[in-house]
């Protein structure tokens, strides 16, 4: 079936329209088993993971079903966050092109109620918003659904995840009986199944099974590191990679703006993104992104959610993400749509057993991924210098300051050459490291898996350092007597938990 042609699903000819103009030819697999399914008004429900075009799946068809003369909301999409939001509304405005008089209304938190309202007044055949704004509105009665004719829940698993389970089935509480429905998940864990069942009955499914969890064209590396030499492998990675757009990820809100200050000042157009930032500058950062003004993000996992920049060619997670929702999240960032993309990993020894969690999930082992020893360094800075210098080779201004240098040699006597030496001492002075001259420093090498106990230097077999052996090979009393952990064990650390400590 994923053999045909957008042409031949029957969608209606303005939507069709619409699609050629984007450039769409064949339909991805899930198009290709939802559409034709959500054309003959049944419910759905599709089981696929993030940039397998689910947006299309489901905006292509219902989009076909509605009578677009009449400005009553008849699609209503939930997304778990802004941003996902926002990008489901800019894909419905596509597709619904060709379409007069036709609007689409994204509704979320963290915008000032009156443009909403006065966007449902106008009137808006599609509504797109975060459950919680959007239950407010039905609330409020500013929005109604005596006219719905669809409802989508795209990522279901994600509202679950961050609480909004709730506000969702509110609203299918609220939709009208012969509203059909769609709910779109990655995974089908037991409360969306029984959402799923209450308000989904005899629905097609549609399943795309993947053989791993990321997109094959995704190249997944793991540089291990120390804590404390982080920034440092991060720009060498920022100085190697050919990149063109890339997103860091970071854990923390305060993390995202220090990274980013602390790169900006090495010279790369980078921004934060995070929930602190309001709407306006969110939005504005990643349409610097898509621009060109910004070549870098540093974002946490909740602010890049839904996030689709074609541009981004390389994940990098500075930080280890808390679960493995969380990693499959983020390197599906880059390689959507056909595209190939690299994801590196930074990972410290106390997180190196963290690693085959990860890897068990994708089904992928992760490459290691090799820096530049300091000579092979020192070389393509001396390349890349090289380079800048010869670009000037060609400017208009280069006989002058050539006519410059050669009166200032003839004047002291001295060799032209002494001369455009002094001058190249004096741009390292002004501006350090402007010049590759002294090789860089060689970053601590540390291996990707912990060796055994055992085999530790001045370890024995059994032996934990910093404790003493206690009764019946408990732990010690730690520092002034207190135990270090529950019972008189040792605290050691754990993988962190699903949803632990988020931010």
């Amino acid at each position: 079936m994923s053999e045909l042609s957008f042409a031949e699903l029957g969608l209606d000819p303005a939507v069709l329209e619409a699609v050629s103009a984007v450039g769409y030819e064949t339909p991805s697999p899930i198009q290709a088993q939802a559409i034709p399914a959500l054309l003959a008004g049944n419910h759905l429900l599709g089981v696929a993971q993030t940039g397998t075009g689910k947006t299309a799946a489901f905006a292509l068809p219902l989009l076909s079903r509605i009578d677009a003369t009449v400005t009553d909301p008849q699609i209503l999409v939930l997304a778990p966050t802004r941003e996902l939001a926002i990008q489901v509304a800019e894909a419905f405005t596509t597709y619904a092109s060709k379409f007069r008089n036709f609007h689409v209304l994204p509704i979320y938190g963290g915008q000032d109620f009156y443009p909403q309202i006065k966007g449902l007044r106008r009137g808006a055949q599609v509504i797109v918003g975060t459950p919680g704004r959007m239950l407010d509105h039905l609330r409020k009665g500013t929005l109604k659904l005596d006219s719905l004719k669809a409802l989508v829940l795209d990522e279901a698993d994600e509202m679950l995840r961050m609480g909004f389970i709730d506000d969702v089935e509110a609203i299918l509480a609220k939709t009208p009986e012969n509203c059909q429905r769609a709910l779109f998940s990655a995974t089908m864990p037991p409360q969306i199944k029984k959402v799923a069942q209450t308000y989904l009955r005899n629905a097609v499914e549609v399943r795309i099974e993947s053989e791993t969890r990321t997109v094959e064209r995704i190249s997944q590396f793991v540089l291990p590191v120390y804590a404390e030499r982080k920034l440092d492998a991060l720009t060498r990675i920022l100085e190697v990679e050919p990149f063109d757009a890339a997103i860091i990820f970071v854990r923390t809100k305060a993390e995202t703006t220090l990274l980013a200050e602390k790169l900006s000042a090495r010279g790369h157009a980078v921004a934060p993104l995070n929930g602190d930032l309001n709407q306006r500058q969110r939005e504005q950062t990643v349409e610097d992104l898509k621009r060109g003004k910004k070549d870098i993000i540093v974002a946490t996992d909740v602010a890049a959610r839904g996030l689709d920049v074609p541009r981004i060619t390389h994940v990098i997670n500075y930080d280890v993400p808390y679960d493995t929702e969380a990693y499959i999240h983020r390197t599906g960032r880059t390689g959507r749509a056909g595209r190939e993309g690299k994801a590196i990993l930074l990972v410290t020894p106390r997180e190196r057993s963290w690693l085959r969690t990860l890897e068990r999930a994708t089904n992928s082992p992760m490459q290691a991924y090799q820096l530049p020893s300091p000579v092979e360094l020192k070389k393509m800075r001396e390349q890349q210098f090289e380079t800048q210098l010869l670009g000037f080779a060609e400017d208009g201004k280069l006989a002058k300051a050539m006519a410059l240098l050669d009166e200032i040699a003839e004047r002291n006597d001295m060799d032209t050459a002494m001369v455009a030496g002094a001058l190249a001492c004096w741009l390292e002075a002004s501006q350090p490291g402007s010049l590759p001259l002294e090789q860089p420093e060689a970053l601590p090498e540390i291996s990707a898996t912990a060796p055994p106990r055992r085999d530790r230097p001045g370890g024995k077999p059994g032996y934990k350092p910093g404790f003493k052996k206690g009764p019946k090979g408990r732990g010690g009393p730690g520092p002034k007597g207190k135990p270090p952990g529950k019972g008189g064990k040792p605290a050691g650390k754990r993988p962190p938990r699903q949803g632990e400590g988020k931010r």
